[in-house]
C-alpha cells in the first residue's frame, strides 16, 4: 500500500447548527480522515467563507513558508495576514471545533453552517452564501473540470 492511498480526503456536504459556545460539529468520517491529528486551522477565505485545514495541509504550508527569505516582503505580508486572521482549534471529545466571533462575522454565519468537502480541506459557509455560490458554480463546472484535467 503506497502513501497516496492514505491521503486525507474530505468530500460531501453537511448542514449543522452552531451552538451558543460557537461550536460546530465536524462529520465523523472527516474527523477519521484527518489521521494523525485532531487539530484544525480555520482561515477566512476572501470569498466570504471559512477554509478549514487539517494538520497535514498546514504542515505543507509551513514547509513553503520556511522557504520565504527575509527580503521577500510581499510574500511575508501575505503570510502575516493569513496567520493573524487564522484560528487553530482542536476537536473536542464530541467532534466539535470552536469558531471565533471574527471568523463567524467574516463568513456571515449565525446559527447554521454548511460544511463542504474540498478534497484535502473543507469549507464552512453560511447557508445563504453557499446557495448563492452553488447556483453560479454549476454553470461553470464543466469548463473548470476540463481545465483541471478531470
Amino acid at each position: 500500500m503506497n502513501g497516496e492511498s492514505q491521503r486525507t480526503v474530505f468530500v460531501g456536504k453537511f448542514t449543522h447548527g452552531v451552538d451558543r459556545k460557537k461550536r460546530v460539529s465536524i462529520p465523523a468520517k472527516w474527523r477519521a480522515a484527518a489521521t494523525g491529528s485532531n487539530e484544525f486551522c480555520v482561515l477566512p477565505d476572501p470569498k466570504n467563507h471559512l477554509l478549514v485545514l487539517p494538520q497535514a495541509v498546514v504542515n505543507k504550508m509551513l514547509d513553503k513558508a520556511d522557504e520565504i527569505s527575509i527580503g521577500e516582503y510581499e510574500r511575508r505580508d501575505a503570510l502575516r495576514v493569513i496567520a493573524s486572521r487564522g484560528h487553530s482549534t482542536p476537536c473536542d471529545p464530541h467532534g466539535r471545533i470552536v469558531l471565533t466571533e471574527e471568523l463567524l462575522r467574516h463568513a456571515g454565519i449565525t446559527d447554521e453552517v454548511v460544511l463542504v468537502g474540498a478534497w484535502n480541506k473543507f469549507e464552512i459557509w453560511s447557508p445563504d452564501r453557499y446557495a448563492e455560490f452553488e447556483r453560479g458554480a454549476m454553470q461553470n463546472v464543466a469548463e473548470a473540470a476540463k481545465e483541471l484535467g478531470l
